[in-house]
């Protein structure tokens, strides 16, 4: 009991420090993107911004990923089906090709920001990474069980598991349209854990990547 309590309060320190200093972070950013508006050399004041820009959204994605950890917010019967019509209007008006299928006609209870970000974490790391996205939906008397598959070309074995570590990346860009931030699945992954729910990631037969979540 005393080593699970000091393992509660050392991820607890971990995540405290990582929101503050994401957050405290944001203020010199804001100046600097202040000041880069100073700059009278375009195409250097250009990069400045995209630098800014890449920057905040790490941060952005820190914060996130920070209270992934430490979700305090009420539980409610959310709807599953309309909570994924809901997610592919959405993507729709991204500009994706999203499609869905099944209904379970069942609620399950939820934080519902929490259970809506890790779908659309997937959903969207599904139409940047593999065009296409199908969702699939279907229960049993004991779980819902959502399938979310890309057309692209999957991954390899190997790195099934290590994509949902925080900050890991296949693509090794720096640039965020590319690479990203490698945290999206790990967010994902540590959202559905708080609601007793499970996501994991396995090369579809007909090709492609498929992540499967279990309520």
């Amino acid at each position: 009991n005393q080593m699970q309590q000091r393992i509660r309060e050392h991820v607890s320190e971990r995540t405290r420090i990582l929101a503050a200093i994401s957050h405290d972070l944001q203020t010199p950013i804001t100046r600097l993107r202040l000041r880069a508006e100073l700059l009278d050399d375009e195409p250097l004041r250009t990069r400045v911004q995209a630098d800014l820009d890449s920057m905040q959204a790490l941060i952005k994605e820190g914060l996130v990923y920070a209270r992934s950890l430490d979700d305090a917010t009420p539980a409610q019967a959310i709807d599953v089906d309309s909570l994924l019509e809901a997610l592919r209007e959405d993507a729709l008006d991204m500009g994706w090709k999203v499609s869905l299928s099944g209904g379970v006609g069942a609620r399950v209870h939820a934080r519902l920001t929490a259970v809506r970000r890790a779908l659309w974490n997937l959903i969207e790391n599904g139409a940047k990474f593999g065009g296409a996205v199908e969702i699939q939906v279907s229960s049993t008397p004991q779980m819902i069980e959502i399938r979310i598959r890309d057309h692209g070309p999957g991954l390899p074995e190997s790195e099934l598991e290590k994509v949902f570590e925080p900050f890991y990346r296949l693509e090794t860009s720096r640039n965020r349209d590319t690479g990203g931030t490698g945290l999206g699945l790990a967010i994902a992954r540590n959202l559905l854990r708080r609601q007793q729910g499970q996501v994991h990631l396995h090369n579809h037969p007909a090709g492609g990547l498929e992540a499967v979540v279990v309520l």
